[in-house]
């Protein structure tokens, strides 16, 4: 396995007080994920108990790591006490920018597709006018009619 196949991902976490998170980041790394920076942590009263904590920490940063290392982790923390909640997502790949786009095209990058637009096919059904309101006098003509 190579560098380039390493992807980005981002993890969320909720621990119980804010020394659980060097043993969380620790743990990323021994399954051999590269953090980028240190997390950012806030504590939080919870909107309700959850594994009878009111209180927590929630903390997130990203990494690298294969897939599979990945994946690992993510089996991993569920057995991990301090942990009382976690998120792991792969980052999208980041936006090109215009420059970057225009640079690709020129250097023979993937072709767009020209998109044909058509028409509505045979003349589609049009709906009927809206009624037109009636006046006082006409509307008692009608029920009139109706009720006899």
């Amino acid at each position: 396995m190579d560098e380039k196949d390493k992807k980005e991902y981002e993890l969320a976490v909720l621990v119980k007080n804010e020394d659980d998170l060097a043993p969380v980041v620790t743990f990323v790394r021994q399954h051999n994920g590269e953090v980028a920076a240190e997390p950012r942590a806030k504590r939080l009263t919870l909107a309700y108990e959850i594994k009878k904590n009111k209180e927590a920490v929630f903390a997130h940063f990203n990494f690298k790591a294969l897939p599979e290392e990945a994946k690992i982790l993510e089996q991993d923390l569920n057995s991990k006490g301090e942990v009382i909640r976690f998120l792991v997502i792969a980052s999208p790949a980041p936006a090109m920018s215009p420059e970057d786009r225009a640079a690709s095209a020129l250097a023979g990058g993937p072709k767009r597709r020209t998109r044909i637009v058509r028409g509505a096919g045979p003349a589609a059904e049009t709906k009927p006018p809206a009624p037109k309101p009636l006046s006082n006098e006409a509307l008692e003509k009608k029920i009139e009619e109706i009720l006899q």
